[in-house]
């Protein structure tokens, strides 16, 4: 679990910058942001006894996370408005999530991207803006997780697997106290950082 991924710039839209929902993100430095339409994803929705995924990351430069953008999608292939999503921070402990450095609450709009996953689910791009990020260090172990935790929401939230194979996988767990198991595969998601130690 504590091998650095590398960048992977394969999928829709993929360039020199990444794009989600229509804004460059220039200055990205963890970037697995292709999704895999083939795969279901997980469930990882807010909650005590609901499924919490958390995937594993190194930047490749030292600062605070200023941007965020994933990929996810509803069961019932809903595109709604703005939702809230719990954004949260862990060190790593031994190969799976451990003391959690950070939690925030974003909103954030999604935007169809046009492909259904082999469930004929809506595929959904968002992106979010952290205010309040700790300064991360480069080349150390993170963990991260995104769970739909809007009031209103009442379909099932899964965040989609990155497209690719990189090194790591992923953590899960039922319930905030349940131990982490690990998993296989890697979730879709990039990071851009500012504040550049």
């Amino acid at each position: 679990m504590t091998i650095e991924k590398t960048n992977s710039i394969i999928g829709i839209a993929m360039g020199a910058m990444m794009t989600i929902g229509g804004a460059a993100f220039a200055d990205t430095v963890h970037d697995q942001s292709a999704f895999d339409k083939n795969a279901y994803g997980c469930d990882s929705v807010a909650g005590s006894s609901v499924q919490q995924i958390a995937d594993d990351f190194r930047l490749k430069q030292a600062g605070e996370i200023s941007k965020i953008g994933w990929t996810g999608k509803y069961h019932d292939s809903s595109v709604p408005g703005k939702k809230s999503f719990e954004i949260t921070i862990f060190a790593d402990q031994k190969g799976v999530p451990g003391k959690v450095i950070h939690v925030e609450i974003v909103h954030a709009a999604s935007f169809d991207t046009g492909v259904t996953d082999i469930g004929e689910h809506k595929m959904l791009s968002y992106k979010a803006l952290l205010k309040q990020s700790p300064t991360l260090e480069a080349y150390r172990t993170y963990w991260l997780t995104i769970r739909e935790s809007d009031p209103t929401t009442k379909s099932r939230w899964s965040w989609s697997f990155h497209k690719g194979n990189i090194a790591g996988g992923f953590s899960y767990r039922l319930g905030m106290q349940q131990a982490w198991s690990v998993g296989n595969r890697d979730m879709a998601y990039a990071l851009s950082v500012s504040d550049v130690k």
